[in-house]
């Protein structure tokens, strides 16, 4: 029988050992998952409870429970819910771009992160542009699915999101969603007047990607749902919405 060398065995070993090592990233990340999702699903059935008899936690009219949310969280904002597309998240108000990241709703370090609105928009939700920002996750959680609307037959069949907030329930009408890259003005918060404000409107509604016809104007609040896109390096995809009340 041929014997090995000892050059073998380290080889092998070494070999072993990256193995090893870079499937360490990947246990790490699905145990992130994982437990992101839990934590998630443990909030909404303590704070979004169902309809009553409903077996599901994401029923089609829920409600929200701010005071436990708040007890979690005092910077609690409003629940996000996009029925059957699996977006079904809280959502804070961020004091900085950057926390939210790789925090979950319960400040819990964790890849997920939370669904926040950018610091630079105004509080509550009748500012002109209200920004929320969430990951796009391999696992399809988060705001993994705003890039189905880059195709038409997703947005007829989902062409509105639920808002719940401590102040009231609002719809959104979405009337725009497409890929851009990171430095684009999808993201603008500050306008001159009600014409430069209807300008932007006007530019983001031409460069959808689905055609609908909700068009807005100068006198609405509009929020922007925005996520990674994978398609193109740098990019996002942000989806606009005409915040009805």
């Amino acid at each position: 029988m041929r014997k090995h060398k000892p050059l073998y065995w380290i080889l092998l070993c070494i070999c072993l050992a990256g193995i090893a090592a870079s499937a360490y990233p990947i246990a790490r990340q699905m145990r992130e998952y994982r437990a992101g999702r839990a934590a998630y699903i443990a909030l909404a059935e303590a704070a979004a409870p169902t309809e009553a008899g409903a077996a599901s936690v994401q029923p089609k009219s829920p409600a929200v429970d701010f005071d436990t949310l708040r007890a979690v969280n005092r910077n609690a904002a409003g629940w996000l819910y996009g029925g059957d597309t699996g977006i079904s998240y809280p959502v804070v108000r961020a004091e900085d771009n950057v926390y939210y990241l790789n925090h979950l709703f319960d400040g819990t370090e964790n890849s997920a992160g939370c669904l926040f609105i950018d610091s630079r928009c105004v509080m509550g939700w009748e500012g002109r542009h209200t920004i929320i920002y969430g990951h796009h996750m391999k696992d399809g959680s988060m705001f993994a699915a705003l890039t189905e609307y880059a195709a038409q037959a997703y947005y007829d069949a989902h062409p509105r999101f639920l808002l719940l907030t401590p102040e009231g329930r609002y719809e959104l009408a979405f009337f725009s969603g497409y890929t851009v890259q990171a430095d684009s003005d999808a993201w603008r918060v500050d306008f001159a007047s009600d014409a430069d404000y209807a300008a932007w409107l006007e530019e983001v509604k031409a460069r959808s990607l689905f055609i609908s016809a909700v068009v807005p104007d100068a006198h609405d609040c509009v929020v922007t749902l925005s996520t990674c896109s994978y398609d193109q390096k740098d990019a996002r995809f942000v989806l606009h919405g005409i915040l009805c009340g």
